[in-house]
């Protein structure tokens, strides 16, 4: 009886941790912004005092577990449109205005626009203006950023600027080229502590129905 619930609570927990990772996503507001990208420079600031939408500080993110990604929706410039030329650079200030410092950052492209793009590299990330090491991944449309050399800590402003290949075609004025899904995520050991904790309620509750 003892082997069978040991048994039971291994398949649980390993059920439990990954759910937990997994959900351990999301911003508490959920914003979803326009930005506009910039013909001169071929660039799209998303916070930050070169955002003349969003700025011109850096942009507010709350890491929620149960929370939506941020959505970023990327539109052309509403008088001259946009030329693609191959390559795009995205310069992202925000800030962690929540509780919890950020040890990863993940992107995902949705290609629903009028200007298709795929992921080329990350160029730099930096904590209060001060670039940090970092790893990046690119797999399809997803980007994962992780190994920083420090979090981003409650009240950090983080600065990530990366660059993105485009077609070459042409975008009429003030229509949406694309989209990206954002998000940060805890430490992983924070996640996977929760995800032990409710398997130990779980035991405990199994335990108790079994010797009643």
């Amino acid at each position: 009886m003892t082997r069978f619930l040991y048994t039971n609570l291994a398949a649980i927990g390993i059920t439990l941790i990954i759910v937990t990772v997994v959900h351990a996503q999301g911003t508490a507001s959920a914003p979803s912004t326009v930005h506009v990208a910039d013909n001169a420079g071929n660039v799209v600031y998303a916070g930050g005092p070169l955002d003349f939408v969003n700025g011109p500080g850096p942009y507010p993110i709350d890491l929620d577990p149960t929370g939506a990604p941020w959505r970023k929706t990327i539109n052309s410039d509403l008088v001259t449109g946009y030329i693609g030329t191959g390559n795009l650079t995205m310069i992202e200030t925000v800030q962690n205005v929540g509780t919890e410092p950020w040890y990863d950052w993940h992107e995902f492209l949705l290609n629903n626009g009028q200007l298709g793009v795929a992921w080329d590299s990350v160029i730099s990330l930096a904590v209060n203006g001060i670039p940090i090491v970092y790893n990046a991944t690119i797999i399809g449309n997803d980007l994962t950023v992780d190994g920083f050399s420090q979090p981003v800590l409650p009240g950090d402003v983080f600065t990530i600027e990366k660059t993105l290949i485009t077609t070459s075609n042409v975008v009429a004025p003030g229509v949406t080229m694309f989209q990206v899904l954002e998000y940060p995520t805890p430490e992983p050991a924070s996640a996977a502590l929760l995800g032990i904790g409710s398997v130990v309620l779980m035991g405990k509750r199994r335990l108790s129905q079994r010797t009643a």
